[in-house]
């Protein structure tokens, strides 16, 4: 007897199809089974049927398989967590005891006017100011949940940088759209571009994969239902901050889904992604408190 090509050690439930479709076309065969698979055999006469025979109904019936989607799993992501931490509770702290003797929030705090006098880094130094200490506890737990994630998915210095830029570009927007007396501080529009951001880069990363279209939007959808839960309560809750840091993260997670990330183990870059981010901040600072 002769194995056919076309079945070399298969699975125990694919040469069972493939069986099944020799009793059918009426085509004697011999299943041997080993320890790595199952294959079929004929005899020589029919050899050449059967080739053609199961060749058609595996292409017919058989799609190539999709490699599953690898997300990275960049490591550290706590280092991230914990720089936005210390750099909150610096802020506020040099604000309550008027480090340098300068007003810290008043240097800092976000107006509608700040374009027109050229005071562009106000929407830095908004997202590091608070109102009270329930405001900072709020966005400490709120940027650790959704920071962390973020650090996973990017690494923790390039995941912090997006979300310091897409916050200010979020917080610039929001402000334009508001009245001049009307101020603008917290950290709670960068929290938000971090949700918007992890939400659509999963979103977008699962287009690639063949699922149902519910199961490739369910990322998007959850951040939409989280961003609803946590960014619509309390009573001097910005709505407008908190949809704007979501829209600009979600802009920003659909274009990264579309380039080239930096791998986990580029160490380098995600520490000088993340000095950046804290030279940023400084420099804002340091212009706010001249």
């Amino acid at each position: 007897m002769i194995r056919i090509p076309l079945t070399p050690e298969m699975p125990p439930k694919d040469c069972a199809d493939c069986a099944f479709l020799l009793d059918a076309i009426g085509i004697p065969y011999e299943r041997r089974t080993t320890a790595t698979g199952a294959s079929l055999w004929v005899e020589p006469e029919y050899h050449a049927r059967a080739a053609r025979e199961l060749g058609a109904y595996l292409r017919e019936n058989r799609r190539p398989q999709k490699l599953p989607v690898v997300w990275p799993r960049h490591p550290h992501a706590m280092y991230g967590v914990f720089g936005y931490a210390a750099v909150q509770i610096a802020v506020a702290w040099a604000a309550v005891v008027h480090l340098f003797d300068k007003g810290w929030r008043s240097a800092g705090v976000l107006d509608a006017g700040f374009l027109a006098r050229g005071e562009w880094w106000r929407v830095l130094t908004a997202l590091t100011l608070h109102g009270d200490m329930l405001h900072l506890l709020s966005n400490l737990a709120f940027g650790a949940l959704f920071g962390y994630p973020a650090a996973r998915l990017f690494g923790p210095g390039v995941a912090w940088l997006l979300i310091l830029l897409g916050g200010a570009v979020a917080y610039g927007i929001d402000a334009l759209l508001h009245p001049l007396q009307h101020h603008l501080l917290g950290a709670s529009t960068a929290v938000f571009t971090a949700l918007g951001l992890i939400a659509t880069y999963g979103w977008r990363r699962h287009l690639r994969d063949w699922k149902p279209w519910l199961r490739n939007a369910s990322p998007l959808l959850a951040g939409i239902a989280l961003l609803a839960f946590t960014g619509t309560g309390g009573e001097n809750t910005d709505l407008l901050a908190h949809l704007a840091g979501f829209v600009v993260g979600a802009a920003l997670g659909a274009l990264c889904a579309r380039l080239p990330m930096p791998p986990p183990g580029r160490t380098a870059l995600q520490w000088a992604a993340g000095l950046a981010s804290l030279a940023l901040l400084s420099f804002a600072w340091a212009l706010a408190l001249r």
